[in-house]
């Protein structure tokens, strides 16, 4: 497959490196990393095995880069503004397009520009980092669910084949029919702990364990978010609270992406990660008093940060 990863930063670098060693053909569309990973190729060290690619197919706009057989879309989603011009110079007629996106609502911002039956999710579950242009630091998980944004036989088809694109990469797949399952299965996290790390001013996810009040907070929020799942018709693994608090006790220094952008006075995916997800709470009627105060908490950060800026 001919490959290209738009918004080339920690995500898209270490999965464009996993599909370069399955033997796809990858292009990284870079911003800021462009010239160090020109001077010395991409670094990934990972628990899953570190990968060097010495001279990786790099491009600074799409127009370099030219069409390809899937383009993954890796870059926040502040960014969806630019999708119009960027989409158009990468696709030819059967081009599929994947959100590796945060949150709700980045497919249908695809759909504008590409046929639906071609636009796919992609939820990565990982905790990557790249404070270094170029190196990439992989220290937590790194599955992926694939879904496709119309819920039909043809678009799981699709859903699999593009799941197929890792085999024989350390990076585990599933694929669903519907969109908003697996959706929720990752926002049951971004919200509470990104959230929660975002609103105590960019903290890392030890600094968040140090405080056990957090913790608890974090657990109502996540049972808060299952039960907004559940009420718009997509029920959760009952395990999955358990499960995802016992996993990110580990994530030690880890800090999530919106933190991360808050730190580096960079804009947040506030709509698509707290948004989106708590309109559609609201509008399914689910009592949710620590998500409110979260999506309080959260404004008022980023208000006294713009504010200051």
């Amino acid at each position: 497959m001919n490959i290209a990863i738009l918004g080339a930063g920690a995500l898209g670098c270490y999965y464009g490196a996993r599909l370069k060693q399955a033997g796809h053909r990858v292009t990284f569309i870079l911003r800021s990393a462009y010239e160090p990973v020109r001077r010395e190729g991409l670094h990934v060290h990972s628990i899953h095995g570190d990968v060097h690619l010495p001279s990786p197919s790099i491009a600074r706009t799409p127009e370099e880069c030219g069409p390809v057989d899937v383009v993954i879309v890796c870059w926040k989603t502040t960014c969806n503004a630019q999708l119009a011009t960027a989409l158009p110079p990468l696709l030819h007629a059967s081009t599929r397009v994947v959100t590796f996106q945060n949150g709700m609502g980045n497919a249908e911002a695809i759909a504008q520009h590409v046929p639906a039956e071609r636009v796919f999710i992609g939820l990565c579950f990982v905790c990557v980092m790249m404070n270094t242009p170029g190196t990439v630091e992989h220290l937590e998980k790194g599955d992926i669910q694939f879904a496709p944004l119309l819920p039909t036989d043809a678009g799981l088809r699709g859903a699999e084949e593009l799941a197929a694109m890792f085999a024989g990469t350390p990076v585990g797949t599933r694929c669903f029919r519907h969109a908003e399952q697996i959706l929720w299965c990752k926002l049951s996290w971004n919200i509470p702990f990104n959230g929660l790390c975002l609103a105590h001013g960019g903290i890392s996810i030890r600094e968040l364990f140090l405080m056990p009040q957090e913790v608890q907070r974090a657990r109502a929020i996540m049972m808060e978010v299952c039960r907004t799942a559940e009420t718009r018709g997509f029920p959760l693994p009952q395990e999955i609270v358990h499960n995802q608090m016992e996993s990110t006790a580990g994530m030690g220094d880890f800090v999530p992406s919106s933190a991360v952008d808050f730190n580096r006075c960079r804009p947040v995916e506030y709509d698509a990660i707290w948004g989106a997800p708590l309109a559609l709470a609201r509008q399914a009627g689910v009592c949710i008093p620590e998500w409110e105060r979260l999506a309080q908490d959260i404004r008022t950060r980023l208000q006294e940060r713009y504010s200051h800026t």
